[in-house]
């Protein structure tokens, strides 16, 4: 009986040691050179629309170029200070007009499986505001991994005014919201320019330089 009493006592020490974070929680310490969390949000939308005429690499359509402005418009008094991208075109295009008002510079990530919240990412990113710009499956995939729970699914082919918003506060405590914005109007000197552009004879196939 005193053994198992002893064996029971030492799981409970172990435990207490460990790095492992409850649910709920950021399960990374703070980055080396910080004593406690810093506030971070995380902003995740997926690419604007694509052209689904055209398999490889496809490029944004004049809706999809209508709502990466708008996203401009809404991030542009947001303070953002780091912005992600993966590699293909109609992130990029997405992420144009909000690096437009930030003149700020992407970072490129590779989404690969069960490797999307790394200590790196964490490391890189902790502290600041953040939007990531990424895709139907990837993009709830990356909420997850940061609440450690399957709690939001794969987006629908159709929607991409999704918006997940990640705060992380300074005790670590992950607070996570999702709005939409499948309607949004843009300002109007914003709408004529695209009315001056789709005038022009706009085609989908040469996507014109957003920033």
């Amino acid at each position: 009986m005193k053994k198992v009493g002893l064996v029971l006592l030492m799981s409970l020490i172990l435990g207490c040691g460990s790095d492992e974070k409850p649910e709920g929680y950021v399960n990374f310490n703070p980055p080396e050179g910080f004593d406690n969390y810093q506030p971070t949000t995380y902003y995740f939308i997926r690419h604007a629309e694509k052209n689904l005429a055209v398999e490889d690499n496809p490029q944004l359509t004049f809706e999809g170029i209508k709502r990466a402005n708008y996203w401009g418009e809404f991030f542009k008094e947001k303070e953002l200070n780091s912005f992600y991208t993966t590699k293909f075109t109609r992130n990029y295009q997405t992420l144009i007009p909000i690096l437009h008002y930030y003149k700020g510079e992407p970072d490129v990530y590779e989404p690969k499986v069960d490797s999307l919240f790394s200590k790196e990412f964490w490391t890189a990113t902790h502290g600041k505001k953040v939007v990531v710009v990424g895709h139907n499956n990837t993009t709830p995939e990356f909420v997850n991994e940061i609440l450690r729970k399957e709690k939001y699914s794969e987006i629908d082919e159709k929607t991409y005014g999704n918006l997940y918003q990640v705060e992380i506060d300074k005790n670590g405590f992950i607070k996570d919201t999702l709005l939409n914005f499948e309607k949004f109007q843009l300002p109007k000197e914003i709408e004529k320019e695209l009315e001056y552009l789709e005038e022009a004879g706009f085609d989908d196939q040469e996507i014109p330089d957003l920033s």
